[in-house]
């Protein structure tokens, strides 16, 4: 399988076709709208077969950080370190952008997410509180792991060499 594996970009407008992935990463439709078209989105194929997706959006200034909006490995595919490959190419594409920092974003309650993050060098930024709310199209009384789906962690990632 590893032979047939290629990492494309996806434009804006063509994303469609990838919702369900990104659905994987975002249990928001209205955010998922929100970002569907912005940045830009990386798509991890086994030839025709779409097996996960990162999506990016680089600022505009190289001194303020790129943010990684969403990155989902089908379920079927997991444990492979997919995930992983589409983070190192997402990197790889910020730092050639002059970008020296990578935020990402998740739920505190996201234990399988954070820990990937925190072992590819990620380190804790901030928290947004409350931030999962039905206000932002979250479910009330959500759980991930037992945990209340409820505030919001930002971690960063330095790309300078």
């Amino acid at each position: 399988m590893a032979d047939a594996l290629a990492i494309v970009e996806i434009p804006a407008g063509a994303r469609l076709p990838f919702v369900d992935l990104l659905r994987l990463a975002d249990d928001s439709e209205a955010a998922l709208r929100g970002y569907l078209d912005r940045g830009r989105l990386f798509v991890l194929r086994d030839g025709a077969a779409a097996l996960g997706e990162a999506l990016v959006e680089l600022p505009a200034d190289v001194d303020a950080a790129a943010e990684l909006l969403s990155i989902a490995v089908a379920e079927r595919a997991r444990g492979r370190g997919l995930g992983g490959r589409l983070l190192d190419h997402v990197a790889q594409v910020t730092r050639a952008a002059g970008v020296r920092r990578l935020e990402v974003a998740t739920a505190t309650s996201s234990l399988a997410a954070l820990a990937f993050y925190l072992r590819r060098g990620f380190r804790p930024l901030r928290i947004d509180r409350d931030y999962f709310s039905p206000a932002r199209g979250y479910p009330a009384g959500s759980e991930e792991n037992g945990i209340p789906l409820r505030d919001r962690i930002w971690l960063d990632l330095d790309l300078r060499p």
